[in-house]
């Protein structure tokens, strides 16, 4: 496939490496910033560069948008309305008004949109819920998760700025959310937060509990300001599964009273390369949506963490005009 890169932040060269070590094609690089985006397609070889989604979009099979979040609504836009097919970095977008806009776009121009949750398509977690299914460690109860990093902090940086949906949750507490939706398979029936905000009023660090039918529980963290265990177990009734650096995770621990079993499933490249294959193998079968990462997900995804940044009193400027109608 022949891509179009929207954004030139550190994941994208991670996406660039997946995608060239299965044969893909980065033909255009898209950015504001029209000098970074030119320096950026020279180092990489890219051929095109520009700020000009349209144009940048001509002869592309798809395009991979990793902007910040609230750049995501406007440019997966332009592309979905012009049949451009789009997988797009999570969270799909800032809250659930702007996913339903994309969603939107995308069935009316019957486009294919996918929100590039990588974690979900990692072969460790076949193995995982496989395991689960078996009933190798009875009915899951408990999915304790963290993952954090301490970033300097600089309120206009990315990942503090208000005016750019900084904070923890959606930039790395959407994975542990993730991982309890794998293993629960369901949306939480109550939850409770806490977080410790910036000056600025994004949250730095989030804890949460949620709780699942049958009483199941989940013990999440992410934090921008700690550096955290970033590791994950799963608990249940006979047994316990650990999963060490789980969001990018290629091995796994399976614990049985005394006896310990290691699954290893490495990945081929960086693990960005499965997302490109499942996205690949959706458009040559004609669908619009990924079974793995279907729009249902996404959006019940960005509900919660709507709910959970009420809870802890963090809103954004999509919110204010999304509460004013705009």
């Amino acid at each position: 496939m022949r891509w179009l890169i929207v954004g030139h932040g550190k994941i994208t060269a991670n996406f660039i490496e997946a995608a060239r070590g299965l044969g893909h094609e980065i033909v255009a690089v898209g950015g504001r910033d029209l000098k970074r985006a030119s320096i950026f397609a020279n180092k990489n070889g890219i051929e095109k560069s520009g700020e000009d989604l349209l144009f940048l979009s001509e002869g592309v099979d798809a395009a991979y948008i990793a902007t910040p979040h609230t750049e995501h609504c406007n440019g997966a836009r332009t592309l979905l309305e012009k049949g451009v097919p789009v997988l797009c970095e999570k969270p799909l977008a800032v809250n659930h008004r702007e996913v339903e806009k994309m969603l939107n776009a995308a069935k009316e121009s019957n486009t294919f949109l996918m929100e590039a949750m990588w974690t979900r398509h990692l072969p460790i977690y076949e193995e995982v819920i496989g395991s689960i299914r078996k009933g190798l460690i009875g009915e899951p109860k408990l999915v304790d998760a963290s993952l954090g990093f301490n970033a300097p902090y600089n309120h206009e940086s990315r990942l503090w700025n208000p005016k750019l949906a900084g904070g923890s949750l959606l930039d790395v507490g959407i994975y542990p959310l993730t991982l309890a939706d794998l293993i629960y398979q369901n949306t939480p029936e109550s939850f409770f937060s806490l977080a410790e905000l910036s000056p600025e009023g994004v949250d730095a660090h989030v804890a949460i509990t949620l709780q699942y039918a049958n009483s199941a529980l989940a013990t999440l963290r992410s934090a921008i300001n700690l550096s955290l265990t970033n590791g994950a177990i799963i608990v249940g009734e006979s047994g316990s599964i650990e999963i060490p650096y789980f969001w990018c995770a290629q091995k796994a621990f399976i614990k049985q009273g005394s006896e310990q079993t290691e699954i290893l499933r490495p990945h081929d490249i960086n693990g960005f390369e499965y997302q490109i294959l499942e996205m690949d193998r959706c458009l040559s079968e004609g669908l619009i949506q990924s079974p793995k990462v279907s729009w249902e997900c996404s959006l019940s995804m960005i509900q919660l963490m709507d709910s959970i940044r009420s809870q802890i009193g963090v809103s954004y400027q999509a919110d204010d005009e999304e509460n004013n109608g705009v």
